[in-house]
């Protein structure tokens, strides 16, 4: 009898484990810029328990447009353990309303001193994929502990979110007593402290195998992006002698540079453009491939330039690899891409099959236009290796699935190799080899997001590894006269190097259309320093690592 009595009471003073709940719910919390009009917060509809429905016209919603991020401050109460993030979100793509691209999260105990915890980038595929829904976004936060919980999530035209959950245990560890500062919380402290989160987890975890260079790729290891177009420079050997070869200071050279150029365009002379309306019609395809192939310039800078260069170095059986863009066979409604055609790209005015099939008869005809053109020209120190599908992304309605893989076909029966640079997460990176391409790179995109935190490079590494890819290096002219872009240029170096991916992975690099060059020949150490880290970073020689 005494025995049960005192096992009973040892049971009941054991410690009762305190149950997951939503520890925000109905708790005061604020932005760092209030919802627009007209989908704005009547008081505290964000935690009050109630969902939206999927519909922008349910005023549970609050909505915010444009501004690049919005940061919403979450007072407990008191100090938790947290386990878990969420946010409510929709998509309406009639009415311009998307999925935020990504979500921080950082905790505080006294809302001043900030760590960043975890965050998370969401591309098409983790997410629902209907044109009008609703969906989740989490991000884990391991049982942190904080009082004050700031997340922060990507704005771009609308974005629309509901109900904020904080998951932990309902057990408070103190902190009850102090006053909330909710109302004089800064949040460009915030927004710094996040910006510099380097998710290095994100990656360690990651199994794969990035996309090394080898026959798969055609032999291409470094791939400058040489953009020929309307709007930008005429590639004559001078502008092309310091990407074919690294030159010292005195412009002399010393080594071959890039392995492979990448030819594409964006602007025509008419005012089209190659890879998304208005869309480039079928004059201004021929257009393209006159200027490149024009003496003295395009194809016949690089092989001049390659010639002079090997002269230099004594190297005279040197050749560069050339890839060539397809441009994307779009059409548009008001202007024909064949006149005496009209609408036969168009999945609308022709039906689905056709469309598919038209869109192929273009790309055959482009191809042999520009082979005839090639084999004419017998470039001797120029090997073409294969062809860039010019768009980043895949059309909405699905046609591009349809007739992309029997373009790799053709292209691969040609002896040749399809290759693509989808933007950051683009619908379709993750199934590539489905869609026919031999080689695809990544592009983070880090550089043009400034928001942005450095995390999103070791998540595009850990996805480029997780399904086989490379990775693109990208830079823009604000690295000439803003030193914290500069920064993040070499970002895209210093990560490879801390997660040590190697120097043997396939690498496209972005610049504009003539950064590289310009900093070779510049006066300025500091950007003519821009030009030699390249080169240390495409010969392996780059050492520095990414600084937390």
């Amino acid at each position: 009898m005494f025995l049960g009595i005192l096992i009973a009471l040892l049971i009941f003073s054991l410690p009762v484990a305190a149950d997951n709940t939503n520890l925000a719910l109905e708790k005061p919390y604020v932005f760092n810029l209030k919802p627009n009009e007209p989908y704005t917060d009547k008081g505290g509809e964000l935690t009050d328990g109630q969902r939206a429905k999927a519909s922008i016209g349910d005023s549970a919603w609050q909505g915010f447009s444009r501004g690049e991020y919005r940061i919403v401050v979450v007072d407990l109460g008191a100090t938790y353990a947290i386990d878990t993030i969420k946010l409510s979100s929709m998509k309406d793509e009639g009415g311009n309303v998307w999925f935020p691209g990504n979500m921080s999260v950082a905790l505080s105990d006294d809302g001043i001193n900030w760590q960043t915890v975890n965050d998370n980038y969401y591309g098409s595929k983790d997410l629902p994929q209907q044109a009008l829904t609703k969906g989740e976004l989490v991000v884990d936060t391991f049982n942190e502990k904080g009082r004050y919980v700031a997340v922060k999530f990507a704005v771009s035209f609308w974005v629309f979110v509901d109900e904020l959950e904080i998951i932990g245990k309902d057990q408070p560890l103190g902190n009850e007593s102090t006053k909330s500062i909710l109302d004089e919380i800064n949040f460009k402290n915030i927004n710094t402290e996040i910006i510099k989160f380097f998710n290095k987890a994100v990656y360690d975890k990651t199994e794969g195998e990035f996309l090394l260079a080898s026959e798969k790729t055609g032999s291409a290891k470094d791939i400058m992006l040489v953009y020929d177009q309307a709007t930008g420079i005429r590639w004559s050997e001078v502008y092309a002698y310091p990407y074919v070869a690294y030159l010292d200071e005195d412009l002399k050279p010393k080594a071959w540079f890039f392995d492979t150029f990448l030819f594409l365009g964006i602007t025509t002379a008419s005012g089209r453009n190659f890879g998304a309306p208005p869309y480039a019609d079928k004059f201004d395809w021929f257009w393209w491939l006159e200027r490149v192939f024009e003496p003295g310039y395009g194809f016949d800078a690089y092989n001049r330039a390659i010639t002079t260069a090997g002269e230099k170095l004594g190297d005279l059986d040197y050749k560069a690899k050339i890839i060539v863009m397809i441009p994307y066979p779009g059409e548009d409604r008001s202007h024909a891409f064949d006149k005496a055609n009209p609408g036969y790209l168009d999945l609308y005015q022709v039906g689905r099959e056709d469309a598919a099939q038209n869109r192929l008869s273009v790309v055959k005809w482009y191809l042999s236009e520009f082979e005839k053109r090639w084999e004419s020209a017998g470039y001797d120190r120029l090997e073409l290796i294969g062809y860039y599908w010019f768009s980043e992304n895949l059309d909405r309605e699905g046609l591009d699935r349809v007739y992309l893989p029997e373009i790799g076909n053709l292209v691969r029966e040609k002896g040749y190799k399809f290759f693509w640079i989808p933007w950051f997460l683009a619908p379709g990176y993750a199934d590539w080899k489905e869609l026919g391409f031999d080689a695809v790179m990544m592009q983070p995109n880090y550089m043009f997001a400034q928001e942005s935190a450095k995390s999103r490079l070791p998540k595009a590494a850990a996805e480029a590894k997780k399904y086989g890819l490379g990775l693109e290096y990208e830079a823009d002219s604000s690295i000439f006269y803003n030193s914290e872009k500069r920064e993040r240029f070499y970002d895209y170096f210093r990560t490879a190097n801390t997660l040590g991916y190697g120097h043997n992975i396939l690498r496209s690099y972005y610049q504009d259309v003539n950064l590289l060059g310009t900093a070779a020949r510049h006066s300025d150490p500091e950007i003519r320093r821009i030009y030699d880290l390249t080169y240390e970073f495409v010969t392996g020689t780059f050492s520095e690592t990414v600084k937390e």
